[in-house]
């Protein structure tokens, strides 16, 4: 548990230099973020972003690390639902997918 706190406290301790070495313009992230230009910037100074706008600035700045966390999850939740017995057929996916698609 010890190593979650410490990474989490690194991460924040180093978030402006992760902000300031990305593709991304600070006005985007101030948008995304939904906050005012001065808060963005005294947060980023103060080191004092919440933890939902760190997993927002996180998902920004570190797409493929996000894109992973999502999929490893998806996974995960597949095999529990595979254990519990929540299946659905091939019919109902293939359905779903054309009803998504044609949206």
């Amino acid at each position: 548990m010890l190593d979650i706190v410490l990474g989490y406290q690194n991460l924040l301790h180093n978030i402006d230099s992760y902000i300031d070495e990305s593709k991304f313009k600070k006005e985007y992230l101030i948008e995304k973020l939904q906050v005012s230009r001065a808060t963005f910037y005294n947060k980023a100074k103060n080191k004092s972003f919440t933890v939902a706008e760190m997993v927002t600035l996180i998902k920004i700045l570190f797409p493929e690390e996000a894109r992973a966390f999502e999929i490893k999850q998806a996974l995960l939740e597949s095999r529990e639902d595979s254990r519990n017995g929540r299946l659905k057929t091939h019919a109902e996916v293939m359905a779903n997918v054309r009803k998504k698609l044609n949206k």
